[in-house]
């Protein structure tokens, strides 16, 4: 008999060590507080609060405001939270992390749920306060969140992107600009493509499309963090 030992499919040798589903398990939630506390809360938050206090104004003042412009307050929002959720895959310690027996996609599904529940609380506190006029209450909010959801998932595919291209995992610097840049583009888009649409004949075409660009977005950031380097 051959004495070196057989080597079965998986790559190890038969009678060694096979790692087991519940150790598996025991590894990945030992992982999942470290990561929500090293995710970077602190910037999303901070920019939650100034898109709420975006449209405090016209609460406090009793101001009576035309649909679209209270749309409009609710667009600049949707760009804070945004521009809070680039921040939301930056990991100095990626060198490490790639080494660990873990997807990487794990780690940002936990960022990303955590990044949801902050940058969700945030907008709903906007509509709430916009909600509280007594001329708002007939305004799209759920077409206005599908739009909000739609800018978070294209801020979160580019931190993912970002993330991904940084040896450091420090994408935020790539992806802020990324998204400003995108949303500059979605303001300049000529009527009959246009997403930042007032209310009007074109606000369900509009939607459509922010509904394709939600699942684009989704879609890319699935193949950016499943893709193997």
């Amino acid at each position: 008999m051959s004495d070196v030992s057989a080597v079965g499919a998986s790559g190890q040798a038969a009678g060694g060590p096979v790692p087991r589903r519940g150790g598996r398990l025991r590894t990945v939630a030992a992982l999942v507080w470290p990561t929500l506390r090293s995710t970077r809360i602190p910037p999303l938050l901070a920019a939650g609060l100034v898109g709420v206090a975006i449209v405090i104004p016209p609460t406090v003042t009793e101001s009576i405001l035309p649909p679209d412009d209270h749309i409009t307050l609710l667009r600049l929002v949707m760009a804070c939270v945004g521009l809070g959720v680039t921040f939301a895959l930056d990991d100095p310690a990626k060198p490490i992390a790639e080494t660990l027996p873990v997807p990487a996609w794990l780690g940002a599904l936990v960022r990303g749920v955590a990044v949801a529940v902050v940058g969700g609380a945030c907008w709903a506190a906007a509509l709430a306060v916009t909600r509280s006029g007594p001329e708002t209450a007939s305004l799209p909010y759920a077409d206005l969140t599908r739009e909000a959801a739609a800018v978070a998932a294209v801020a979160f595919l580019a931190s993912a992107v970002g993330w991904r291209r940084s040896p450091r995992g420090i994408g935020s610097p790539l992806a802020a600009p990324t998204l400003l840049l995108g949303m500059t583009v979605v303001a300049l888009l000529p009527a009959s493509v246009g997403l930042l649409v007032g209310i009007g004949d074109g606000w369900n075409a509009a939607h459509d499309r922010w509904t394709y660009l939600l699942a684009a977005a989704l879609l890319a950031t699935v193949g950016v963090l499943t893709v193997r380097r």
